[in-house]
């Protein structure tokens, strides 16, 4: 990987990431990132200091120590989170599943541009919250998970681990004890050359003894041996530690994690685990953190008076500050080795140093945002020199995929008041693939990531940007100090918009056809009789290349049915798309079970293309492009539809429901503010309201009424699972409560009971019978969760329809109460529709089809 200091790519002027493969964030015009960087980097130089938090998730880490860390102690601080957070839900958007990982990838990036400190990841795929450690471990391979946390602290090489969770119960979620297991584990295992011996021979991680362990005390407040301050002034923001640390914590935006930034006292506590080789000082404070570590740096003492000189001049003389930077980077030549992470890291902020006192400033124009493989690309490169001295021996520099390219650039030197500017044609290789994060090239293996990569990418958050380009001054000896100076960027696209003004695209490749197929999973209904039965299957072609591409488009099915005639196409100009729509005859003897299909395009020159390029992309973080096999699945399922002939719904949080209901043939309307607030309610045979809808709706809020009233006139009302919102604003007909934490049955193969109708409880519920006949059969093949915010209470106007729990816990009735409501009826299920839905489980759609269509019976 190569390493560079970009204080030019800061979507905040506040502090300056050392890890280029660390980008994030929407790209800014060019900015040397001023004042504030230049004394936080100078913070942090003069000692060496490292620290590596370990938890489980996205949203697990201790921001406010992390920002203490950085932005107090200039300390270089990383947090490895075991997964990205897949299994989570989504409170902003539709992504599930890898696609809900890149954003929440994203969104760790995004705070960390706050703290300042750098992210690191295992292999391990959140699949879903886990109530045991056994659990856990039934996922994902626990030796596995350990080797992925030995590589991170052998290639971070921290002085002290903090581990968020303490590895036992208290922890609660079973991924959470996981992570502190695998903390504590690697605290140990690291530093032994008898573990993991491939870590060193094959990626060269030499083995790693970290001093010092301490574990969050959260959980247990009273354990705690060491207590810090986050309510102190921050100098060069004005606000506190704590006021930081919630503006990244509040990044977490997909999660619900938005938080008001108080200031006054606010304590983050550790309880001290372990020391190693020496003794720890049992004191409070920061002087007990670091006891018994060596944060002394081996450098001569003009190192430290030029860093000295550096810290008198900032914010009052440029020119001595960027003297003093020359002289400290001089008085380390033949004493730091880039081969030492630590060095690699601290030559990086003593160069974004350097380059931030220079005061020159850097763009990297692309002609375009896409670009194809083998395809060129125009990239201007500006520099201007606003600062008081003369920059010389500088040489062009270009990266593509992180791969170093180099050209003369002019005469070497930029003069004061000097802007200059080159234009390069660069050719995008043709074997270059489009742009998808590097864990998601291959398939999973089970619940881990395949990393067959690039071994310097395994753990890293995202990709080195396509391409990079900049001036840089390299070192007289690359063996010791590497580069001495640099400015650049990540090559985007700049565009001007009326409204907003400045927007950036960073560049992507693109497939030449980039193919998608709608919908990704139809269910469709057998027949007994032999009827024909057909199923809509759309295909869109994006063209990615600024040419012409013509070709035919077709349906690969499996042997015994008929496949399409294959349909032409032709694009033309970049962005250029069509839409072919198909229709799959479904054989009158198919067997119910899923068959795959797959779309492919086929160009003149007998290129095919069978992936889709999609974009994760929210105005708090970077968009990033990921792409998916033109595969879809149809399920054949014994179905017979609900006598209904309109269905209203209520958008809920990621809720992709109303486009499976409609795929699977029934007649859907999704209801918006002004259906809820005026529209005739009365024509719908059921209102369904999605998963979380009273959070992400206020029309729903303010309107909950004439829902009620809807079901008081006859109608049926049914209601997916909800959170706090639900409960506090009493928006159930009658009262009911959800226990802390809310009670959930994780285990999709746990067993369920289906319970009798109110008035005779020998005969199964009306929503068991009618119109499919549910048998336990239809609780097969069920994916993550079974049931989630289920309700712990309730009156006893609702009638409990399902039993069921985890292993080892007693039955919860709350899963899915119903109750007469007037002439109506009102439904509340936890069961996990949003997700066993958009994912064809047969059984969830013969229970869902039925609950629109069954009666009450009083």
């Amino acid at each position: 990987m190569v390493r560079r200091s970009l204080p030019l790519l800061l979507a905040l002027p506040l502090l300056a990431a050392p890890l280029a493969a660390q980008l994030g964030g929407v790209l800014e015009p060019p900015t040397t990132g001023g004042l504030p960087v230049l004394l936080q980097e100078l913070r942090m130089l003069g000692h060496h200091k490292r620290v590596l938090m370990i938890g489980a998730h996205p949203d697990d880490e201790d921001t406010q120590f992390l920002v203490l860390l950085t932005r107090r102690e200039g300390a270089e601080a990383a947090y490895l989170s075991l997964t990205r957070g897949e299994g989570g839900q989504n409170l902003i958007g539709t992504e599930l599943g890898p696609a809900l990982g890149i954003l929440r990838t994203e969104e760790l990036l995004a705070a960390r541009r706050v703290d300042g400190a750098q992210q690191f990841f295992s292999r391990a795929y959140d699949f879903g919250f886990s109530k045991t450690l056994d659990d856990t471990w039934a996922h994902w391979p626990k030796d596995s998970v350990l080797k992925d946390v030995v590589r991170i602290v052998r290639r971070f090489r921290p002085q002290i681990i903090v581990s968020v969770f303490s590895g036992t119960p208290i922890d609660g979620h079973g991924q959470h004890q996981a992570a502190g297991w695998a903390a504590q584990e690697a605290f140990r295992a690291a530093a032994d050359p008898a573990r993991f011996p491939e870590l060193a021979t094959e990626e060269g991680l030499q083995p790693w003894a970290p001093t010092k362990l301490y574990l969050e005390a959260w959980f247990n407040p009273a354990a705690a041996t060491l207590t810090v301050d986050g309510g102190e002034i921050e100098k060069l923001s004005g606000k506190t530690y704590h006021q930081l640390a919630m503006a990244g914590r509040s990044l977490h935006r997909s999660q619900d994690m938005g938080q008001l930034q108080d200031f006054g006292s606010s304590p983050s506590r550790l309880t001290f685990k372990a020391v190693r080789g020496g003794t720890a000082d049992p004191g409070d404070g920061w002087g007990a953190f670091w006891s018994g570590v060596d944060t002394a740096l081996a450098a001569s003492p003009a190192h430290f008076q030029a860093l000295a000189d550096a810290r008198a001049a900032a914010g009052r003389d440029p020119v001595l500050v960027d003297e003093a930077l020359r002289r400290a980077q001089d008085a380390l030549a033949g004493s730091a080795s880039t081969a030492d992470p630590a060095w690699a890291d601290y030559l990086d902020h003593l160069a974004t140093a350097r380059a931030v006192a220079s005061w020159v400033l850097v763009d990297v124009i692309a002609e375009h945002a896409r670009a194809t493989a083998g395809s060129t690309l125009g990239v201007d490169l500006v520099a201007r020199n606003a600062g008081a001295r003369m920059t010389d021996q500088l040489s062009g520099r270009i990266d593509l995929r992180g791969r170093p390219l180099f050209w003369t650039a002019a005469d070497g030197s930029l003069a004061p008041g000097q802007t200059m500017q080159q234009h390069q044609q660069v050719r995008i290789p043709a074997d270059w693939t489009p742009t998808t994060p590097y864990y998601l090239r291959h398939p999973r293996r089970g619940d881990l990531y395949n990393w067959d990569v690039d071994p310097s990418l395994r753990g890293l958050p995202v990709d080195p940007p396509e391409i990079w380009a900049g001036l840089v001054q390299p070192a007289r000896d690359p063996a010791h100090l590497g580069t001495l100076l640099e400015f650049g960027r990540v090559a985007s696209e700049r565009i001007r918009d009326q409204a907003y003004g400045e927007i950036r695209h960073p560049v992507v490749i693109v497939p030449r056809v980039s193919v998608k197929i709608t919908p990704e999973v139809a269910v469709i209904r057998n027949s007994a009789q032999g009827e024909a039965r057909t199923v809509a299957i759309d295909v869109t072609l994006e063209h990615g290349a600024a040419d012409t591409t013509a070709g035919t488009v077709q349906l690969d099915l499996p042997a015994g049915w008929p496949r399409p005639t294959p349909a032409p196409f032709r694009l033309i100009g970049e962005g250029n798309s069509v839409h072919v729509p198909f229709r799959v005859t479904i054989p009158p003897n198919a067997p119910v079970g899923q068959v795959e299909l797959r779309a492919t395009a086929v160009d003149e020159a007998g290129r095919r293309y069978d992936v889709g390029a999609f974009a994760v992309e929210y105005s708090h973080i970077r968009a990033r492009q990921y792409t998916r096999p033109a595969t879809a699945r149809i399920e054949v399922v014994e179905l017979n539809s609900p006598q209904v002939r309109l269905v209203g719904y209520v958008r809920g949080a990621a809720d992709r429901i109303p486009e499976a209901l409609l795929a699977a043939g029934l007649n859907v309307t999704v209801l918006d503010s002004a259906a809820l607030t005026t529209g005739d309610l009365r024509r719908y045979d059921a209102i369904v309201v999605g998963p979380r809808a009273y959070e992400v709706d206020s029309a729903l809020v303010r309107n909950n009424d004439r829902l009620l009233e809807y079901a008081r006139n006859g109608g049926r009302l049914i209601v997916q699972y909800q959170q706090g919102v639900f409960i506090q604003g009493e928006f159930a007909p009658f009262p009911v409560t959800q226990g802390s934490p809310a009670d959930r049955v994780t285990d999709e193969h746990s067993p369920v009971v289906m319970l009798g109708a109110r008035a005779d409880r020998s005969s199964l519920a009306p929503e068991f019978r009618t119109p499919n006949a549910i048998g336990p059969e239809d609780w097969d093949g069920w994916i993550q969760d079974r049931a989630l915010y289920c309700l712990r209470s309730w009156d006893s106007r609702y009638a409990s329809l399902l039993a069921l729990n985890d292993p080892g816990e007693q039955p919860i009735g709350g899963c899915m109460l119903e109750a007469p409501l007037g002439r109506g009826t009102y439904l509340y299920t936890g069961l996990a529709f949003f997700r066993e839905l958009p994912a064809g489980v047969p059984g969830a759609y013969r229970l869902f089809f039925n609950l629109l269509g069954g009666r009450v019976t009083p």
